[in-house]
């Protein structure tokens, strides 16, 4: 019988499995007995499933954010060569750098834009996808095991930045979170959306930014003062 809280035990399981994996394995490991704790007992709460995916969230949060830079600074270039590479085999390279020069874009062919769709064939389009799904994954792994060996010290110094980061964030979150406290007509609607902001360590439905934070605050604190003053 699936547990009755089948669901968010999913989300949580999904949170650890996205730490990359030069996020320490000693937690790791113990994030995944602790997960098979709460699945193995239908008596578990769902606020403690929900308390667990931000806690581990949190945790894993300046792992991931790290991961993502340097796949911005590095993953996209080599995703580019690999992706060419793949296609010269399959015979499209000449096809997909046309469909470039005439503005198509990368992006395009992982969202299915409506360019994509027309200058390709089904076909067509599904192998080109195929491509760069298996182009993705061999970057991802490049990337883990070169912050697990000769940039270290670069992933090392970006976990710490976001780090700093991340408690910035959470000071603003503490601030938004307090507005509700202050405000009858709009408090459980701010606590809605802090518990939305504190969810989002663990990017599985959706990810916390400091800009997202920030706006919330703002338009907050201008309808407040707009209808509660």
């Amino acid at each position: 019988m699936p547990h009755p809280y089948f669901y968010t035990l999913e989300l949580l399981k999904l949170s650890v499995d996205k730490a990359p994996q030069f996020f320490p394995m000693e937690r790791r490991t113990a994030m995944h007995a602790a997960v098979e704790k709460l699945a193995a007992d239908a008596q578990t709460p769902v606020t403690e499933i929900e308390r667990m995916i931000v806690t581990f969230g949190r945790e894993i949060w300046p792992y991931r954010r790290a991961f993502a830079k340097i796949h911005d600074v590095e993953g996209r270039v080599r995703e580019d060569r690999y992706l060419q590479e793949e296609l010269e085999k399959r015979g499209l390279k000449e096809k997909y750098l046309n469909f470039l020069a005439k503005g198509g874009r990368v992006e395009d062919v992982r969202q299915g834009g409506q360019e994509f769709e027309i200058f390709f064939s089904p076909d067509e389009r599904a192998q080109i996808v195929d491509a760069k799904l298996a182009v993705h994954d061999r970057v991802s792994k490049e990337i883990q095991e070169i912050c697990l060996g000769s940039k270290n010290g670069d992933c090392l110094t970006l976990i710490e930045q976001y780090k700093k980061e991340q408690l910035e964030i959470d000071r603003r979150i503490a601030a938004f979170a307090s507005m509700a406290d202050r405000s009858e007509k709009w408090g459980s609607e701010i606590r809605g959306k802090v518990k939305v902001f504190e969810e989002g360590w663990s990017g599985v439905e959706h990810d916390v930014t400091r800009e997202d934070v920030d706006g919330e605050i703002e338009y907050y604190r201008g309808v407040i003062e707009l209808f509660e003053t």
